[in-house]
């Protein structure tokens, strides 16, 4: 037998006793990129381990708010329940480029290819960590990594005992609350019951400008989850999962709202065998979407997963994976009809132990995508059905990280990644008929988009400030971008119809200073630098639907995040805040029914947190987003964010 020696794949990595290896280690450590123990700087991507303590010590009330001032993270809200994250840039509505895994399950609904956060059904009080993974990354990660992966791991109901009962009461007459409840016996079962919920009344001020409707949709959101897991031997893990979501949010930047509701099962069954720490997940997946203004849409995941893992020798390992996807979608958005593909998938990763201040790994996936319709096509798209049936793509993912520990205080990474971003059903399939004539209309013959990317990284520990300063420098390519142009492909000019239009360049430099304490002062300073050259070619045709075609200076060129915090005996003080320089943004007009240019300026924005803890088991906070501004434009679409005051309780039980 292999005696556990393997830490579980990435789609296990709860699996793994984090604990212990913190203990061991010394500091937050990662499974999720090649199957072992890891510190950040000895993986082989840009990896950033955000911890419970942090998430704490945020104030934040939800997981975007948590990330937003990351160096590398892209983030700008509209609403409540409306924040769009992105890794390195090309952010836009309803970002299909950004993989969110919650213990190694993608939890971005298939339809889109986005990630609905409100209706993520994880409470703050059950993550152990956030693992963030800029650049391509689908080979070490999974399908559609195509800028980088959010990695949610909770804790192990197992080993880790979590129950918390938390209530929070705001401005905006927000309300939230969540618990969290673990029940397990001496390592040999255990299951956890969470829950949670929030509602608000969004935008109440009435003299600050409006760009938008002046009447909303009430922000809410529901969400259900348990975990359970057992040992069905000493070698042998059964594990089941299981959740519902439901949320509302406004889209003010689209004058409109969204409703989804969401269903997902899960079983994991983990073997430590002769043959490696062999895994064997599946789970599926309903999404049901109402857009008053865009109609309405269902969406079914299935996924089977299998994988293995295990030495050669004393310096590699070797990770085989395969797995299989089905995804349809039907609705209002296809005219009746039912769109769907089947992916299959194999991969290979292998992990070369040089010595022991070297390591390379390369792993390599191999997706075959192949599309399929059931019903009729309306014969403004100028399609057949045949063009469904007969469609086919293939996508191969690569990543290479070559790992130097200089010093025992320095680290390098020379990073090589290419990933693919295959389309979603809305862009192959989509076709809802206009009042004009018209069609909005899908391309089944689009190519998936290629992104690759080379980057250069440089860590180094500052003993005397107990502090890391870390570096990256990169340049990312991007082929075959998604778009939508009128009149493709036939001539009528009502015609809104997807399309590959173009590529797009960007060289980027990341620096972050952190101070580890987790006592005393601590401290942060982060500044990304970005650039983007788009090649968009249309021949002379008409982009309408701009915020998901054009990328050039829709990225801030300079973002400057920073922390400051204190803790002493039963109080803990933390500021965050950044500076975004200004980027073009997007309106759409209700009138003309076209994307209209606008610019956001520069802007800064700072929260406050303060932690009481008045016994063992009970903490009060308060929190402060927009201290020192009463409302301020993250976009310039949509209607500006006014200051949110919220006071919280939690009782640890």
């Amino acid at each position: 037998m292999t005696g556990m020696m393997l830490a579980p794949v990435a789609a296990n990595a709860q699996l793994v006793k984090y604990g212990d290896l913190e203990e061991m280690f010394g500091e937050p450590v990662t499974t999720s990129a090649t199957g072992k123990p890891q510190k950040v700087s000895e993986a082989p991507a840009n990896m950033e381990i955000i911890t419970s303590d942090d998430i704490r010590r945020s104030g934040a009330d939800n997981i975007p708010d948590v990330l937003q001032y990351l160096t590398g993270v892209n983030f700008r809200r509209s609403g409540f329940n409306n924040a769009e994250l992105s890794i390195r840039g090309y952010d836009q509505p309803w970002n299909p480029r950004l993989l969110v895994l919650i213990n190694g399950q993608p939890v971005y609904e298939d339809f889109f290819g986005d990630v609905v956060w409100p209706a993520i059904p994880v409470q703050l009080e059950e993550i152990r960590q956030i693992e963030v993974v800029k650049g391509p990354n689908a080979a070490l990660f999974g399908f559609n990594a195509a800028s980088g992966v959010i990695n949610i791991v909770t804790f192990d109901p197992l080993s880790d005992s979590v129950n918390s009962l938390t209530a929070r009461y705001g401005t905006q007459s927000s309300r939230s609350g969540s618990v969290v409840a673990t029940l397990n016996s001496k390592d040999e079962s255990g299951l956890r019951l969470s829950a949670g919920g929030m509602s608000a009344n969004e935008f109440p001020q009435r003299n600050i400008p409006h760009n938008t409707v002046t009447s909303y949709y009430k922000p809410e959101a529901e969400t259900f989850n348990f975990d359970g897991r057992a040992h069905l031997s000493d070698t042998v893990i059964l594990s089941a999962n299981g959740n519902t979501g439901y949320m509302n949010r406004n889209l003010p930047p689209d004058i409109q709202y969204e409703t989804d509701k969401t269903w997902s099962l899960r079983t994991q069954l983990t073997a430590d065998t002769d043959y490696g720490l062999t895994n064997v997940d599946v789970y599926g997946t309903k999404w049901r979407f109402n857009f008053p203004v865009l109609q309405q849409a269902n969406s079914v995941t299935q996924d089977v997963r299998l994988s293995d893992a295990f030495n050669l020798g004393k310096t590699h390992t070797i990770r085989l994976s395969a797995e299989y996807k089905y995804n349809e979608a039907s609705g209002q958005f296809f005219n009746g009809s039912t769109d769907f593909y089947h992916i299959y998938s194999g991969g290979l990763m292998w992990d070369w132990a040089i010595s022991p201040t070297l390591s390379f790994t390369n792993a390599v996936r191999q997706d075959f995508l192949a599309l399929g319709m059931k019903g009729s096509l309306l014969a403004a798209t100028g399609l057949h059905p045949n063009d469904y049936n007969n469609r086919t793509i293939d996508a191969t993912n690569f990543n290479s990280g070559l790992v130097y520990q200089v010093t025992t205080n320095d680290t390098a990474r020379l990073l090589l990644s290419r990933g693919y971003q295959l389309p979603s059903l809305n862009i192959l399939g989509m076709q809802i008929p206009q009042t004009n004539g018209g069609v909005f209309s899908g391309d089944p013959h689009i190519h998936a988009t290629e992104v690759t990317n080379y980057e250069v990284d440089f860590d180094h520990s500052i003993s005397k400030l107990d502090a890391a300063l870390r570096a990256a420098i990169f340049h990312q390519t991007n082929r075959n971008l998604f778009g939508f142009l009128i009149a493709v492909p036939n001539s009528n000019s009502n015609n809104l119809v997807s399309s590959n239009i173009g590529s797009s360049d960007e060289t980027g430099l990341e620096l972050s200073l952190k101070s580890s304490r987790e006592k005393g002062l601590r401290w942060s300073l982060g500044y990304s630098y970005a650039t983007i050259a788009d090649n968009i070619g249309t021949s002379g045709v008409k982009i309408l639907a701009e915020p998901f075609s054009v990328f050039k200076n829709g990225t801030p060129h300079h973002t400057i995040n920073g922390g400051l915090g204190y803790g002493w005996e039963k109080v803990t003080m933390d500021l965050r805040g950044g500076w975004r320089s200004s980027s073009q943004d997007w309106q759409f007009s209700s009138t003309d029914f076209l994307y209209h240019s606008m610019r956001t300026k520069a802007y800064s924005t700072v929260d406050l947190h303060v932690g009481y803890a008045v016994m063992d088991f009970v903490t009060l906070g308060l929190t402060v987003d927009q201290l020192t501004q009463s409302y301020t434009y993250e976009r310039r679409s949509g209607d500006p964010l006014e200051r949110r005051v919220f006071g919280s309780v939690t009782f640890q039980y």
